[in-house]
């Protein structure tokens, strides 16, 4: 049906057969029993179906693929579908940059608007999901309950699913994953959809082995300093569900850790419900070798605090129950947690209850307006790396005739743009749709250029594979590039095909990259590219950070454009031509593997160097928030409200002017960061550390605004010796400006973007 959901007739039928689905799945008529009646509040409603159920019934809803209750009147159910940047496996949906791009915004109020059109595509192929499906689907592909944001810590650069996180920094993520979380879930009186933070905790590793049984030392300043962060800033937001992870952290699996309780539920106060991955119980017993049964493991998991088992460990209960391994009280509260969430999500109420998301429809996926956002947020996401001799934007190539060369493994690959985790087609790492649209690099240019310029020429040349060490395309490549004006070198990464599948550099779930530089022969591509003495601008499709030193010393132009999503073609076409970019670095850089830790050591000051901005004592190719524009940014008039804070204080305001004092408009991002003076006392004392950003609506030249941040002292607390977790007494600098303190990166003069303003204050 997706395939073709656009021809006008089939719209209608499937309009019609849309009315007939709601009717299957929400109460229409007057509550024949408690849990229908929405005069109740979802706590009673939950709790009187759960008091109605029989032990085996109640088993049988604590799975993914929940069975129906037909003397309830409830039907089946299956929780899921995953989400990062757009749905996944079933059928058309806008395709949004991978997650570190959509980082890269640097943007919140953006990315909630994106997760809105997320949470309405999934509510609307909800919907219409029990009248018509395509033979390829799946019931886990439609559920109501989306599995996402990934709000792990990228602390190896090699991490295969570091590009489905929002980067490396705790403060980043937690600003991303709250507006991630309120757009997947709106705001009226039922959710839109619900919102899983993954993976609960430090997961970080996808190569086999040890992805499955990896089972690492973390201490508690670390877990309370960089892991743990980003998802008590899920739970404030109100987020309803949480992933427990794969691995194991200080001698527990994850999904039978003590942290379930003491941290997500005493702490942080987490009132939502805990669902294991996917295989996570069985990989106690066949990988962790922690138990010989599944009874075992579904004791221990429901003991800990899971409530959902994706999988079918959790079946086995009953047996648990009979043999006194658990307790009907930790049954009963784990199922009133999941029928509390169907509730809030509308199942059981009057279909006129729900307001719109009851007509959510064909007409509300992929709509004009989501692929307008979708290339609006690719166009925020990249960002300028170099810019020498303001050779971009190529504006003087749109009045005159000339001839732009697009080169490389990347300029005409649709599938590289959707990363990890993406949509626009049906089942589990199935082939994108060619109806989606997916606009690449070539294909964008190719169409900026026939609107907008008088003779502009483009053309193409592939000239290398992606990974191997072919060089017989070299030729073609090289005499294309020799007879232009302009060379686009379109190179980079490429997520890997199922899991793993694609060569020794690409990454995705299930497979970690060998090195950090750019695959294959694309080295040595560009380099000959760049012997042809034309102007390069190096384009770089990536999820995760790529160290090219060699084009940082060489290539006029560079440009990280990442896994652009659907629209990326034209966003990259817009920054090349007409429009300045804004984008931000969610992570550092690396100069080369020999700046990488052991990947497996989890401490941030994992020798030679440390990890990420917070924690590195070394030089990298580019440093974490760093990002230019086509124009300049002049900061001026710092202010705090308060300079003697106190520990207990979560607010403090900090005011900054800003003025475009370059010759082209653009956006800018105001960057908050703060660094203690004194180390001594504590453990793992980051360096500096990011504690707000802001993005400003477009400056025009000579234009000014005065942007006034909240922070939140509460994110410089540090563990104490008395196991103390809050902002420790001290003096601090707070430096406020369009990039992070120190050093910009290796090959980059501080001159290109001012030095931020900094000011002093004090914790008492």
């Amino acid at each position: 049906f997706f395939l073709s959901f656009n021809m006008a007739a089939f719209k209608m039928m499937i309009m019609m057969m849309l009315l007939a689905a709601v009717s299957q799945v929400y109460c229409d008529t007057t509550p024949a029993f408690p849990w229908f009646d929405p005069t109740l509040t979802p706590l009673a409603r939950a709790t009187a179906l759960v008091k109605a159920l029989s032990t085996d019934q109640k088993v049988s809803q604590m799975v993914t693929g929940a069975t129906a209750l037909p003397e309830q009147g409830i039907p089946s159910y299956h929780w899921r579908n995953n989400v990062l940047h757009g749905l996944v496996d079933n059928g058309v949906s806008t395709q949004f940059p991978q997650a570190t791009g959509l980082a890269a915004m640097f943007d919140p109020a953006t990315l909630e608007k994106v997760a809105r059109v997320c949470g309405i595509e999934q509510r609307a192929k909800h919907n219409i999901a029990t009248s018509f499906n395509s033979s390829n689907d799946s019931p886990m592909d439609y559920g109501l309950d989306l599995w996402g944001p990934n709000i792990n810590m990228f602390r190896d650069y090699r991490w295969g699913r570091g590009q489905e996180t929002y980067g490396e920094d705790p403060t980043l993520s937690g600003l991303m994953v709250a507006a991630f979380v309120k757009g997947l879930q709106g705001n009226e009186s039922h959710l839109l959809t619900v919102a899983t933070a993954k993976h609960f905790d430090a997961y970080s590793v996808d190569r086999e082995p040890p992805r499955l049984e990896f089972d690492p030392n973390i201490t508690q300043a670390d877990l309370m300093q960089f892991y743990f962060p980003a998802f008590r800033d899920a739970v404030d937001a109100g987020v309803s569900s949480i992933m427990c992870s794969y691995n194991g952290v200080n001698g527990y699996p994850m999904c039978m850790s003590p942290m379930l309780k003491s941290v997500l539920r005493d702490d942080f106060k987490f009132p939502g419900y805990i669902v294991t991955d996917s295989g996570a119980l069985d990989f106690m017993v066949s990988k962790f070798h922690r138990f010989n049964s599944s009874v075992d493991a579904a004791a221990a998991a429901l003991n800990a605090g899971v409530d959902l088992n994706s999988g079918g460990v959790f079946t086995k209960l009953t047996e648990a129950l009979n043999e006194s391994m658990v307790t009907m009280e930790e049954i009963d509260t784990a199922l009133t947690r999941l029928f509390e969430a169907r509730v809030r999500l509308g199942m059981f109420d009057p279909r006129e209850n729900l307001g719109p998301y009851a007509t959510y429809g064909p007409k509300d996926i992929l709509t004009p307006e989501s692929r307008t956002l979708a290339r609006t947020v690719a166009k925020k996401s990249i960002v300028l790396l170099k810019n020498e001799g303001d050779l971009l934007p190529l504006t003087n190539l749109l009045t005159k005739t000339a001839k732009i060369a697009v080169i490389g493994p990347a300029a005409n690959d649709t599938f590289r743009l959707l990363g990890n985790y993406y949509g626009c087609s049906f089942g589990t790492w199935g082939q994108p749709l060619a109806n989606c649209s997916i606009v690449t690099p070539l294909a964008g240019i190719q169409a900026f250029a026939k609107n907008n310029a008088k003779d502009l020429t483009i053309t193409y040349a592939q000239g290398c594979e992606q990974e191997n060490n072919d060089t017989s395309m070299f030729p073609e490549a090289l005499a294309t590039a020799a007879d232009s004006d302009v060379i686009i070198a379109t190179l980079g990464l490429r997520n890997c095909v199922g899991q793993g599948g694609g060569g020794p550099s690409c990454e995705s779930e299930g497979h970690d990259r060998d090195h950090l530089g750019l695959p294959g022969m694309q080295q040595e591509l560009l380099e000959k590219l760049v012997a042809t003495g034309k102007p390069v601008v190096l384009a770089i499709s990536n999820g995760g950070p790529v160290s090219i030193p060699w084009a940082a010393q060489h290539v006029p132009a560079i440009l990280d454009t990442w896994y652009g999503g659907m629209e990326a073609g034209n966003a990259l076409a817009d920054i090349l031509f007409s429009e300045s970019p804004s984008g931000r670095m969610p992570f550092s850089v690396l100069q080369s593997d020999s700046q990488m830790p052991n990947e497996l050591d989890m401490s941030p000051l994992a020798p030679p160097y440390g990890r990420t901005y917070r924690y590195f004592n070394a030089t990298p190719l580019y440093n974490f928030g760093y990002g230019l524009s086509y124009t300049t940014f002049e900061y001026s008039s710092l202010s705090m409200n308060v300079t003697k804070i106190s520990s207990s204080s979560t607010t403090v305001s900090v005011c900054v002017s800003v003025q475009n004092t370059g010759k082209m408009a653009s956006e800018e991002v105001v960057q908050i960061y703060a660094s203690r003076h004194s180390k001594e006392g504590f453990t793992n004392v980051p360096n500096q550390q990011l504690l707000q950003v802001t993005r400003i609506d477009e400056l025009q030249p000579g234009a000014s605004t005065k942007v006034c941040q909240t922070i939140n002292p509460q994110r410089l607390s540090l563990l104490g010796n008395d196991n103390s977790f809050k902002p420790q007494s001290g003096d601090y600098t707070l430096y406020v400006g369009g990039s992070g303190p120190g050093v910009l990166g290796a090959f980059t003069e501080r001159e290109t973007v001012a030095a931020p303003l900094q000011t002093e204050f004090s914790i008492v």
